[in-house]
């Protein structure tokens, strides 16, 4: 016997009543989407921390207070901490000089060097911080870079003069129970951060090259 769902799609005013539920359906996902981007638009004006966990050699600030969908939140930015912030430099220096995360990962070990949460670095780690953008001063070769990718720039390229770093929204998909996946460059909302870039733009666009390289190696 075939269920009242089958019958009703056998009818045309049925079949009608669901091309319509659907026509909504994707209408409401794109309307959604698409207050998203407006409002990841708002926060790249701001340059400011959105919150979460701090990337290693940072913590989070308050600022002041900003206007956002007609609502005022408070503002953050990420702070250097002295003492922490070598370790990222380290981490870039390193890689640069062996061209290898698991060479990186020896030398951390050998030299005890902990995370923020007092654990080994595994190299897992090690690239996620090679990777990660908020590093990068925010000058010519980076706006450059991203021009290149295909990013969507929220500053012009004057801003981008050397005296802050980088923040890229929009950057991973974040889903439930599973580590977040980096989304296509394309997808970033890059802004002028409010904090201290630590890496020259020209060698974060390096490390990337480098990790590239040898992804590719890695597959074959």
């Amino acid at each position: 016997s075939r269920g009242l769902g089958d019958v009703y799609k056998r009818q045309p005013m049925g079949r009608a009543m669901m091309y319509i539920a659907s026509v909504f359906s994707q209408l409401e996902r794109e309307t959604i989407a698409e207050r998203i981007r407006d409002n990841m638009h708002e926060l790249a004006k701001t340059g400011r921390w959105l919150g979460g966990n701090t990337p290693t050699g940072f913590k989070s600030g308050s600022v002041s207070k900003i206007t956002i969908d007609g609502k005022e939140r408070k503002s953050y930015k990420l702070i250097p901490i002295p003492e922490e912030i070598e370790i990222p430099k380290m981490i870039f220096d390193l890689y640069i000089e062996t061209d290898s995360l698991t060479a990186v990962e020896a030398e951390l070990l050998r030299q005890r060097i902990k995370t923020k949460q007092g654990k080994d670095f595994t190299r897992f780690a090690i690239k996620a911080i090679l990777q990660n953008p908020v590093y990068m001063v925010a000058d010519e070769d980076a706006y450059n870079y991203f021009i290149e990718k295909e990013a969507e720039i929220f500053f012009p390229k004057e801003a981008f003069d050397g005296s802050c770093g980088i923040m890229a929204y929009n950057r991973t998909l974040q889903r439930p129970g599973k580590a977040n996946q980096i989304r296509p460059m394309e997808e970033w909302i890059v802004a002028v951060g409010k904090h201290p870039g630590i890496i020259a733009g020209s060698d974060w666009v390096q490390v990337q090259a480098m990790l590239d390289v040898n992804k590719s190696k890695s597959y074959r």
